[in-house]
């Protein structure tokens, strides 16, 4: 009788993880090789190559800033000094998007009243006050005037300042400038194919491919408002369309389902990477097989994910983890 009550026992166990394998996909929950720790919240994450950017949220003793990770060497620098933020200003300041690459980050901060004031800044591990590339003052009622992307493979990070479009180097010089027809909402920066190195979206809809000479290599429609995401690289660009994303190849396109409220974060090494309520999902194109990489708890703070070919970096609360590309174990 006991002997039939353990196997049924364990018989519910396995039913039970075949079940939460289904439903998810195959497990492969990430144990990070690094972690750090910080005060406040992590809010905003970049990755390119080994350098690690990420936002630290305001705390009470201190004001919110951007800080950079070497994940090789270890070493972690900070922007802006320590201290309480002195000019909150009455709807709000904060950091709203974030890149980098080498030892440089860039990111835009925003604070004031009805009219808002948003700064373009910029800081090395050598040069750790931060300098002001762009500022804009305008209502509180519209969007930021900046956009800044997602960069990989040691390329510079793309940016954008209305019409403009800017690759800027490690070195704080422009690779390139390119200005558009339109304003760009969103941009992206990777190895994608006929040269082109930097996806910029355009608010009307569509996505202009450059290369890194600032000339057009390719214009690819999409309706005004469809495009949640994009990434490059060498398989072709790559959007989010509510819960599918495309892959846009010269040859045509192919399109992948993602899990109703999924969100693509990044794309590397034909995989999809998405978070979806606190869980972090990596979903390789060529098979649709889904590794979940990290689950956060019940009502945990909101997770962030990027990736690079170089390595894996998250956040959640205030734990900031990476780890090495070959450490990462994906299902087939």
């Amino acid at each position: 009788m006991r002997d039939s009550r353990a196997r049924a026992r364990i018989a519910l166990v396995i039913a039970a993880a075949v079940a939460l394998v289904t439903a998810s996909g195959a497990l492969a929950l990430l144990g990070p090789g690094r972690t750090i720790v910080r005060n406040g919240q992590v809010r905003l994450v970049a990755l390119n190559h080994a350098s690690f950017a990420f936002m630290v949220a305001r705390t009470r003793s201190d004001c919110d800033h951007v800080e950079l990770w070497n994940t090789e060497t270890r070493g972690v620098w900070r922007f802006g000094k320590p201290g309480a933020c002195t000019n909150l200003g009455s709807t709000g300041t904060g950091i709203s998007a974030l890149g980098v690459t080498g030892n440089r980050a860039l990111w835009v901060r925003y604070t004031g009243g009805n009219l808002r004031d948003w700064q373009l800044l910029t800081a090395t591990t050598t040069q750790r006050t931060p300098k002001q590339l762009r500022f804009v003052e305008q209502d509180v009622d519209l969007p930021s005037p900046f956009a800044i992307g997602d960069s990989t493979g040691r390329l510079g990070i793309p940016y954008a300042a209305g019409r403009q479009v800017v690759l800027l180097g490690a070195n704080g010089a422009a690779v390139f400038k390119f200005t558009d027809t339109a304003r760009v909402v969103r941009v992206t920066a990777g190895r994608g194919p006929g040269g082109a190195v930097v996806a910029a979206l355009r608010e009307t809809g569509e996505v202009v491919l450059l290369r890194t000479n600032g000339t057009v290599a390719k214009v690819v429609p999409f309706p005004a408002g469809a495009v949640r995401a994009i990434a490059l690289a060498p398989s072709g660009l790559i959007v989010q369309i509510a819960d599918a994303v495309q892959i846009r190849r010269s040859a045509g396109s192919s399109t992948v389902p993602l899990p109703a409220g999924a969100v693509m974060s990044d794309f590397s090494e034909g995989r999809i990477l998405y978070t979806m309520r606190n869980e972090i999902h990596a979903l390789k194109v060529s098979n649709g097989s889904d590794t979940l990489l990290f689950r956060g708890g019940r009502g945990a703070a909101p997770v962030f994910a990027t990736a690079d070919t170089h390595g894996l970096g998250w956040a959640q609360g205030r734990r900031v983890s990476f780890a090495c590309g070959s450490c990462v174990k994906y299902a087939p």
